[in-house]
């Protein structure tokens, strides 16, 4: 009776550790990676129609605020000419931009 009771224990011990073992893979979702300048144009949306200047930015009609996208990231231009960039990650589904002092933000 003993030998029974420790091959089922073993049975089930081994079930669960296949079982569980096989949780963490399908829970975990896409690594974060460079988002291409595809993927960002169409998460922006309609929302970035803009006029291409010669600098290369974009600008909305009204705005003096210009922005380029390109693999991976986004500048925004100042009026007074400065330039801030930001990495663009992205996961598929989840869109997250990466400050220059590394602060992660939704975007």
């Amino acid at each position: 009776m003993n030998i029974a009771k420790n091959a089922f224990s073993t049975l089930v011990y081994a079930a669960a550790v296949a079982i569980i073992g096989t949780f963490p893979a399908m829970a975990a979702s896409p690594a974060m990676r460079p988002a291409t300048k595809a993927e960002i144009v169409k998460h922006l949306g309609p929302h970035a129609a803009g006029t291409v200047k010669p600098n290369g930015f974009t600008y909305k009609a009204g705005s003096s605020k210009g922005y380029k996208v390109t693999d991976g990231q986004i500048c925004i231009r100042s009026p007074e000419g400065s330039t801030r960039c930001a990495s663009i990650v992205t996961n598929g589904t989840t869109f997250q931009m990466i400050a220059a002092d590394g602060a992660r933000s939704n975007f």
